[in-house]
């Protein structure tokens, strides 16, 4: 990872363009970019690691990025993420171990980071910056907590037809 002074001129139309950002204006994107790091990656190169601590949000730059989880000692594959999108959120609010690896599939992929305090610090200085931000925040982990209850429920639809659940409660309340 080579960390490089942020070229705000440069990331400015970037970082506006984001779902993430989009509702800031030019000026509150130039503070924001003010509290951010510019690293660049080699392909494979790890970026978050499952069960460390963090506290940085990640905006892509440039790339992309795969996104795994240990299972067994072997990598399973979760999604790949592009430029435009955030990962590492939750960070910002909670203490709680990363619960997957994300690791560049490019090299020269190009992240924005953010770590809490300077995020923190954005809030207070620019509250009404801040509120348009923690919207998106709060909309993207919904969206990925609904995909997640998705998933579960397919899953759990593979597992048990509601029939089967139906027929093993007639069971045993016929039994009582």
């Amino acid at each position: 990872m080579k960390n490089i002074p942020v070229d705000q001129k440069a990331m400015l139309p970037i970082v506006k363009s984001s779902r993430m950002f989009r509702y800031l204006t030019e000026p509150e994107i130039t503070v924001m970019l003010g509290a951010c790091a510019e690293l660049v990656y080699e392909k494979d190169e790890r970026i978050i690691t499952e069960r460390e601590t963090s506290d940085c949000l990640y905006l892509i730059v440039s790339g992309s990025v795969r996104v795994t989880v240990d299972e067994n000692g072997r990598d399973v594959y979760i999604c790949t993420l592009g430029a435009g999108d955030v990962f590492g959120e939750a960070a910002l609010f909670i203490n709680l171990k990363r619960t997957a690896n994300v690791a560049a599939t490019d090299t020269g992929m190009t992240v924005l980071r953010i770590n809490r305090a300077d995020f923190m610090r954005f809030i207070r200085e620019h509250p009404a910056a801040g509120i348009k931000v923690l919207f998106m925040i709060i909309y993207s982990l919904l969206a990925k907590l609904r995909e997640a209850n998705l998933e579960l429920a397919f899953e759990r639809k593979d597992d048990m037809a509601q029939g089967d659940i139906d027929d093993l409660l007639k069971d045993y309340l016929d039994t009582k």
